[in-house]
């Protein structure tokens, strides 16, 4: 299962309330009003009084150009946002001998070698796992997963998967009586 962050905290600015912090709702608020930006501009040709059109979009850019504002102030102020600041990892594995049991703070820049580091004990334990049950490794893959933050922009280590595949060590080198052992994966909580 991987590892997440965990938890935001909620916030006001700008009339920006609902489920979350601040950054985030004006993000979310920016995305919505450019996409009505957008709808609006391409209904240029099938409107019959393009000054009121005009003057809606022009109504719309000076909305988002406030709202990038503010949410840039809000990035200079806190230097990370809300979001990133918050994040912590936690292993989803049934695996008890592995990190990150407990949500973890994790530092941005560290993030990627933290979680392939724990995806490498998943490695680790599935091979010592089949060496004692007489099996033999056919395959084994570490996928880091990336995600974008809902608030900042800024992409981040959103966790990790091992997959490990074995068969008994008389079987054919075939996928027929193979066992797919999918344990660790590491995921962020929060997005």
């Amino acid at each position: 299962m991987g590892i997440s962050p965990i938890g935001t905290g909620t916030a006001a600015l700008g009339g920006f309330t609902s489920g979350g912090d601040t950054g985030t709702n004006i993000q979310r608020k920016l995305t919505e009003l450019k996409k009505q930006r957008e709808e609006f501009a391409g209904a240029k040709n099938k409107v019959t009084d393009k000054n009121a059109l005009a003057n809606k979009i022009a109504a719309l850019d000076r909305r988002i150009s406030t709202l990038e504002s503010r949410l840039e102030k809000l990035r200079e102020e806190n230097g990370e946002c809300q979001t990133c600041k918050n994040r912590k990892y936690q292993d989803g594995s049934d695996d008890p001998g592995v990190s990150f049991k407990t949500a973890s703070k994790i530092a941005p820049e560290a993030a990627a070698a933290a979680v392939r580091g724990h995806e490498m004990e998943h490695v680790y334990r599935n091979q010592a796992k089949a060496a004692r049950e007489g099996r033999e490794v056919v395959s084994q893959t570490v996928v880091l997963k990336t995600g974008i933050c809902p608030e900042c922009g800024k992409p981040y280590i959103a966790g990790g998967e091992t997959r490990t595949v074995t068969k008994a060590k008389n079987e054919p080198d075939f996928s027929v009586g193979t066992e797919t052992d999918s344990k660790g994966s590491l995921f962020d909580t929060v997005a």
